[in-house]
């Protein structure tokens, strides 16, 4: 790989960390870079910072050879051949992109750049970002774009639980801002395996990561509308979904759920949506994608609702929150829907516990956090917010119910049959019908 032997990662969280043991797998150096010292003396030490499939003893081997290591230190970047942005990005309160950590680190990379060096972005960007980080870039370093310097965007697409198997198997898309940054991102990109997609520039690849999650979150838009219209009439909304798809192959409908969250699907549409600019104003109503995002968000406040409906009022209540992280099996809570709830039913006035065994029992969230039943002793209710492992096999044999005072049970991802649950509990929940 020539200069591409060493590389620096920007970013050593969800995304960055295991692109860097991946790249070491394949006998590259690879130098991460992050503001986080602490975090950086773990990896170090061989300590991943979070949990994920199969990095664990990755990670061990790196280090042992030499292949790995992290700094905060900027300056090493005149050495690497290559320089990959795995940094994220938010949207503000209202929605708006928000990509100030890319612009600042533009600043902070162009005077460490080296003539010949491919610059990746792998960071969530609005419509025609890289091309004008491209522009930055060359005009602060003095390289010349397409000659001395080269940059192209390839969405990350791995999820979390997976990432490590997904880097080697998913397809990568790479759009560069010119052909001969697109044949070097090419290049460099199939050293992690999986097919290499490319496309006619960089603002194709970032619409490409975009309508990735957007599309996803249109379709969980339309399950969750399809909750609220069957809890009106009564009718299970899991059934009535499963029997549409059932040996019918134009239908792929998924399940619904009391929330859809998480760092991408949560922000990607309205990225999306701010690319549109003009459009939805023109015709003078929003993306399909957008209100699909609104459409999932209020299912948290309809279970308030409902829950709010069964128990008169919730203050002064006991109410345990199963489910902190955005998604079934990881220990990820951010921008989690799990996490909001509780906020939510905290600023109503009840009393709320978590019931969360993927995170430590003190992980600082300002909750009582619990890693089995035991926190139904004593409360009026539990929410349900994500499927998983321990709640579905607990839902087989829900013990502890009968320590409820009240035992009103909302089941947000349809995991609990109600015969298995003792008389005296009331089951309820999203698209269940109640």
């Amino acid at each position: 790989m020539g200069d591409a032997d060493t590389v620096c990662v920007i970013g050593a969280g969800r995304i960055g960390l295991p692109i860097s043991v991946s790249l070491a797998q394949k006998g590259l150096s690879v130098r991460i870079l992050d503001i986080d010292e602490n975090r950086c003396s773990m990896i170090n030490k061989a300590e991943p910072p979070f949990f994920e499939e199969g990095m664990q003893e990755a990670l061990e081997i790196a280090v042992e050879r030499g292949l790995l290591n992290a700094t905060d230190d900027p300056s090493f970047i005149s050495e690497c051949g290559v320089v990959i942005s795995a940094i994220g990005t938010t949207i503000s309160e209202n929605g708006d992109p928000d990509i100030e950590s890319v612009n600042k680190l533009a600043e902070m990379v162009c005077s460490h750049l080296k003539s010949g060096a491919l610059f990746i972005l792998k960071t969530t960007l609005p419509i025609g970002s890289t091309k004008k980080i491209a522009n930055v870039l060359s005009e602060k370093s003095g390289l010349v774009l397409e000659e001395e310097l080269f940059v192209a965007f390839s969405p990350e697409r791995i999820v979390e639980g997976k990432a490590m198997e997904e880097l080697r198997s998913l397809p990568k898309i790479v759009g560069g801002i010119g052909g001969k940054s697109t044949e070097r991102a090419s290049k460099f990109m199939s050293v992690f395996g999986g097919r290499v997609i490319q496309v006619a520039n960089s603002e194709t690849a970032e619409m490409c990561k975009l309508i990735d999650n957007a599309y996803r979150m249109t379709r969980f838009g339309f399950s969750s509308d399809v909750a609220l219209v069957a809890s009106k009439f009564g009718i299970d909304a899991y059934e009535a979904i499963r029997a549409s798809n059932l040996d019918y192959k134009r239908n792929d409908i998924p399940l619904p759920s009391v929330g859809v969250s998480g760092y991408c699907l949560t922000k990607d549409p309205y990225y999306l949506e701010a690319s549109g600019g003009r459009i939805w104003e023109k015709r003078g109503f929003g993306s399909t994608w957008i209100n699909a995002r609104k459409s999932a968000d209020y299912q948290l406040e309809h279970a308030i609702e409902t829950l709010e409906g069964e128990m008169e009022s919730l203050e002064g209540k006991v109410l345990v929150v199963a489910g902190l992280t955005y998604k079934e099996n990881v220990d990820d809570t951010r921008q989690s829907h799990g996490v909001y709830l509780s906020e939510r039913l905290a600023e109503i006035g009840a009393e709320v516990r978590a019931w969360e065994p993927n995170i430590p029992i003190g992980a600082g969230l300002g909750l009582e956090n619990f890693h089995d039943e035991s926190c139904l002793a004593g409360s009026d209710g539990v929410i349900f917010t994500v499927p998983h492992v321990e709640f579905v096999e607990w839902s087989k044999c829900p013990v502890g119910v009968e320590s409820m005072r009240k035992g009103v049970i909302f089941d947000g991802w349809g995991i609990i049959d109600p015969e298995k649950l003792p008389s005296g509990s009331t089951l309820i929940g999203t698209g269940r019908g109640n």
